[in-house]
C-alpha cells in the first residue's frame, strides 16, 4: 500500500487528506444517527400526544429528557413555550420554529464536507492522472519510446491516482446520500410531530376561551 501511495505521486497527498476528511465525517456521522434515531418510534409518539391531551406536560417532557433526540428536543421546547401563558403565539411560533432549525442543523452538520469529498476526490484523480501522463511523454521526449520502462512510472501514476479518486468519492456519495435520507426522515417526524402538538395545544386554548 505504501508503495502504491509513493507511486502514485504528489496528488495521493491531496487524496489522503481528502480520505480522512471522508472516513471521518463518516464515523462521526454514523455514531450521531445511530444515538439520534433511539427512541423515535411510533409508541413514543402516541404516548407524547397522549400525554399532551391530558394536560400531563411535565410527564411528557420528563419522557422527552429520557428519550433525548432530535424530535424529543423539539417536542420539549414546543411544551417550554407553551407554558408562558403571557407570551403572544406569534413568539411562541417563532421560538419553535428556531429551535426546529437547531435540530434541523444537528441532522445536516458536516455533509457538505461529505459533498466537497465526494466532488473533489474524482478531480484530484484526474488530475494525477494528467500529471502522470504529462510526465510519460516527457519521458518519451527525453529517452525515446524504445524502452517500456520509460513511460511505465508515468502511466503507473496516472491509474493510481484515478483508482484512488474513485475508492474515495464512491464510499463518501453512498454516504452523503444515505445520510441525506436519514436527516429527511428525521426531520419529517418532528414536523409531524410539532404540528400535531402545537394543534392540540391551539384546541385547548380555544377551549379554555
Amino acid at each position: 500500500m505504501y508503495t502504491y501511495f509513493i507511486e502514485g505521486g504528489m496528488m495521493m497527498w491531496l487524496l489522503a487528506v481528502l480520505s480522512i476528511l471522508g472516513l471521518g465525517t463518516i464515523l462521526e456521522r454514523t455514531a450521531y444517527f445511530m444515538k439520534n434515531e433511539q427512541g423515535i418510534t411510533k409508541e413514543f409518539k402516541e404516548e407524547i400526544v397522549s400525554l399532551v391531551r391530558a394536560g400531563k406536560e411535565k410527564e411528557a417532557m420528563e419522557l422527552c429528557d429520557k428519550t433525548n433526540n432530535s424530535v424529543s428536543r423539539t417536542v420539549k421546547s414546543i411544551l417550554l413555550a407553551y407554558q408562558n401563558e403571557d407570551d403572544l403565539y406569534e413568539s411562541k411560533e417563532k421560538l419553535m420554529k428556531e429551535k426546529a432549525l437547531e435540530q434541523i442543523e444537528n441532522l445536516e452538520r458536516r455533509l457538505s464536507i461529505l459533498g466537497i469529498v465526494a466532488y473533489i476526490s474524482p478531480m484530484a484523480g484526474l488530475l494525477g492522472t494528467v500529471l502522470g501522463m504529462i510526465k510519460s511523454f516527457k519521458a518519451i521526449a527525453l529517452q525515446g519510446a524504445g524502452d517500456p520502462n520509460v513511460v511505465a512510472n508515468g502511466i503507473s501514476e496516472a491509474l493510481l491516482t484515478t483508482a484512488a479518486g474513485l475508492l474515495i468519492a464512491i464510499p463518501a456519495i453512498i454516504a452523503y446520500n444515505t445520510f441525506n435520507r436519514k436527516a429527511d426522515k428525521v426531520m419529517l417526524e418532528i414536523e409531524k410531530t410539532s404540528t400535531a402538538l402545537i394543534n392540540i395545544k391551539k384546541a385547548g386554548k380555544k377551549e379554555k376561551i
